[in-house]
């Protein structure tokens, strides 16, 4: 019995020896075709692109560099060469210089602290000037001329002569604020800018919401020092023609102002009494005030 498969595969084997000795009997007598023609030389495959990619039409290939570390770079230039072209090397790059933080200056940092310790000081005095305006609401004092006289005006002989006689009432309308006149000269003008002559005034204390009458009296007596020029007495020898002659009395008042004693305001006060007019009876030296002329006078601080 187990004869019989191992003569089956013999007879298997020498029919395919056989079908392969004929075919290749049959191909021996094919012809065989001519090998084909050898390729053209072709440049090294330095000039392909990396990973075998061809450049896109209308461009030229990348440059290859031989010895290079990466496809379409130059190599590093050997040991010891400038890579600058230049004799002088180039900057360092911006960023990598280091940043100086400014200088502060001790004398800058003093003139600022003074700058700011003025303006604050000058902030502080309107302030308190402010506030001190809001409380005590100062006023200045009211001066009214009440009379005049003129005695002994004589301008036809030199040196020129008068005496005025005025007297004055001034009022304090201040509710909390006491007035001191420390000083008062006053002096009398012809046309508002002659001098003909000046006096010095007592010093005067007013209390709150009172009045005072101030009495004066200037003198041209004709002393050379204090001589009217010759063209001043005939200007007023041609205005006396007409029977009235107008005069200015002006005063400097050095004053105090003060209320108890936490707050004192020293200032000048100027005070002008313009336009005064003067009637002359006859030819006498003599005059007085027009009735009604009194008005009250202008004062500046």
């Amino acid at each position: 019995m187990s004869s019989q498969p191992e003569d089956d595969q013999s007879k298997r084997g020498q029919s395919n020896h056989n079908s392969s000795t004929s075919s290749d009997g049959n191909e021996n007598h094919r012809p065989r075709p001519s090998p084909p023609p050898p390729p053209p030389s072709q440049p090294p495959n330095n000039l392909m692109p990396p990973h075998g990619y061809h450049p896109p039409m209308g461009y030229p290939p990348p440059m290859m560099y031989p010895n290079a570390p990466y496809p379409g770079y130059p190599p590093p230039p050997p040991h010891g060469y400038n890579q600058y072209p230049y004799t002088q090397p180039p900057p360092a790059p911006y960023y990598n210089q280091g940043y100086a933080p400014p200088r502060h200056d001790p004398c800058s940092g003093f003139a600022r602290g003074i700058v700011a310790a003025m303006i604050f000081l000058i902030v502080l005095s309107c302030l308190s000037s402010l506030i001190t305006w809001a409380i005590l609401r100062p006023q200045t004092p009211v001066f009214h001329v009440d009379n005049m006289s003129v005695s002994n005006f004589n301008t036809s002989s030199t040196p020129f002569t008068a005496t005025w006689d005025t007297n004055l009432t001034i009022q304090n309308p201040n509710h909390k604020l006491r007035v001191y006149f420390d000083k008062i000269v006053g002096a009398m003008f012809y046309d508002e800018d002659d001098t003909l002559g000046s006096s010095w005034v007592n010093p005067i204390f007013m209390d709150i919401k009172t009045q005072t009458t101030m009495h004066v009296v200037i003198s041209a007596n004709g002393s050379a020092q204090n001589a009217v020029p010759i063209w001043v007495a005939q200007e007023m020898s041609k205005e006396r023609d007409t029977g009235t002659v107008s005069f200015s009395l002006r005063f400097r008042i050095w004053a105090t102002f003060k209320t108890g004693s936490w707050w004192t305001r020293t200032l000048v006060m100027r005070v002008f009494c313009d336009d005064l007019k003067v009637n002359f009876v006859g030819a006498s030296g003599n005059g007085a005030l027009a009735p009604g002329k009194g008005d009250d006078c202008d004062v500046y601080t």
